[in-house]
């Protein structure tokens, strides 16, 4: 029987939330399919209350590590909390073959969608060729076996959940990404707060596909405000270097990462941001976190065997695996195969320099219009 190690970070307020989210791992553990179930957080005094409820669960292995010295808004300090957390509790599994669930205290799931995950990691988790459906040898894969993730965005590279995933320890070990100063700088906008779940899992695959390499550094463009994206990403669709970029990042979904997040209330996502005033102790008051709170319309809107009409939503939100199979092994009436055959010969095919002059175009482009767009208004509104 396949079993899983669960790794728990961080704290929350709520001891209801916390009995919540360890029922189902106690139970899974109960059942065989967990091995051990650990969790880490900072040793800080002040967090004593908050990590009672856990250690009132005998099961659990907490481990407390100094708390990381970290600088700037909450959106810094949380990556450089995040990345180091988990630097923690990889340290406590040595195996590089383990299966490893890490998640959150503040994120619930049903026992037998985990137990399901778990059960089947070996068929969802499969690498497939090198080769593509087309006939291209793409970039070599990275990863070992797929990671599990609830959810993915199909027109923002890189925007996956890091709430919860799972995959084997040594492939989850590369999400261990130092954290640079230009990191943390493009931080500084608040808005560009999606960009620490980017930068953890664009710096896994940097070195093979370097077309993301300027889409790191200039992520600025891609703000988190809804009225700015309405008009950003009829202005990204129409250049032809943006598709470049999508395909190779459908790709990279298709062959690295598993995409589901089950059905309604299979994982329920209670996020500090959509609950800053709540009140913890009472946790039947908690609002769920996008998307968690609208799973069924997120995933009917996807509608895979077409290609563009995902790329074309504000926010592109994947929730299994549907919409970037299609893309890579059937006809699309939206996308003709010499098209799609075209941009993944160029990919695959990008470090010989073929699309530089489009992709420093389209940088440009992104540039002026971020601070045309963003930039400019934001000055005159202060």
């Amino acid at each position: 029987m396949k079993t899983a190690d669960v790794l728990i970070t961080g704290f929350i307020k709520s001891p209801g939330l916390v009995r919540e989210s360890l029922a189902p791992l106690l139970a899974l553990r109960g059942d065989g399919l967990i091995r051990h179930i650990h969790y880490v957080t900072w040793d800080s005094s002040e967090l004593d209350a908050f990590v009672a409820p856990v250690a009132a669960h005998g099961d659990v292995r907490i481990t407390r590590v100094p708390q990381p010295d970290a600088t700037g808004s909450a959106e810094q300090r949380g990556l450089v909390y995040q990345v180091e957390n988990l630097r923690a509790g990889l340290a406590l599994i040595r195996d590089d073959d383990t299966l490893v669930l890490k998640t959150r205290l503040d994120m619930v799931a049903k026992a037998p969608f985990l137990a399901g995950k778990i059960a089947n990691f070996a068929r969802d988790a499969r690498v497939p060729p090198r080769r593509s459906p087309q006939g291209i040898a793409m970039p070599a894969p990275v990863l070992k076996s797929k990671i599990w993730i609830p959810w993915a965005d199909a027109n923002q590279p890189f925007f996956f959940e890091d709430a919860m995933f799972m995959g084997r320890a040594g492939d989850l070990r590369r999400l261990v990404t130092p954290v640079t100063s230009a990191d943390t700088d493009v931080l500084s906008d608040p808005l560009c707060g999606p960009y620490a779940h980017v930068v953890r899992y664009a710096k896994i695959f940097a070195g093979n596909w370097p077309i993301f390499a300027s889409y790191l550094r200039h992520y600025r463009g891609f703000v988190n405000d809804m009225a700015y994206r309405r008009k950003l990403i009829p202005m990204v669709l129409d250049d032809g270097f943006f598709w470049h970029l999508l395909i190779a990042h459908a790709w990279i979904l298709y062959s690295q990462f598993h995409v589901d997040a089950g059905g309604l209330n299979d994982l329920r996502f209670f996020a500090n941001n959509v609950n800053r005033d709540a009140d913890w102790s009472q946790p039947q008051t908690l609002k769920l976190a996008n998307p968690y709170d609208d799973v069924a319309n997120w995933r009917g809107d996807t509608r895979p065997g077409e290609a563009t009409h995902s790329a074309r939503r504000i926010y592109g939100r994947l929730m299994d695996d549907a919409w970037q199979t299609a893309l890579f092994n059937q006809p699309l009436p939206d996308f003709p195969h010499e098209t799609l055959r075209g941009l993944m010969e160029n990919v695959a095919a990008h470090r010989d320099g073929r699309l530089g002059e489009i992709e420093r175009a389209f940088y440009a482009a992104l540039d002026a219009f971020h601070r045309r767009e963003w930039q400019a208004p934001m000055a005159r509104a202060s």
